[in-house]
């Protein structure tokens, strides 16, 4: 991606659990989809789940990148209930209805 792309991408998934983030790369590696994980250098400088990172991919990926991850927020959201954990609740899809605009 170069610095123009890098003006149009759009947020697909936010979350600040490193194990998530670890799923999500693989996840969006295996589909051959380039994304940014906007704020990823923090989570590796602290070794703490208190910095989200936004994964944004190119306009034409998004649905795609959407439908991908949409079992990963289902999968952690019946992790946490199981568990009585509510530290995955700022975990995010972006909504595809919505307009990013």
């Amino acid at each position: 991606m170069n610095n123009e792309d890098s003006e149009n991408l759009v947020t697909v998934y936010t979350t600040g659990n490193n194990a998530i983030i670890a799923l999500i790369k693989s996840m969006l590696d295996e589909a051959e989809i380039e994304y940014y994980a906007k704020g990823d250098n923090l989570q590796n400088v602290y070794s703490i789940d208190a910095f989200p990172v936004e994964f944004q991919v190119m306009p034409e990926n998004k649905e795609f990148a959407l439908e991908l991850l949409k079992d990963v927020e289902v999968s952690s959201e019946i992790d946490s209930s199981a568990e009585g954990d509510s530290d995955d609740a700022g975990e995010t899809a972006e909504n595809p209805d919505e307009d990013n605009a």
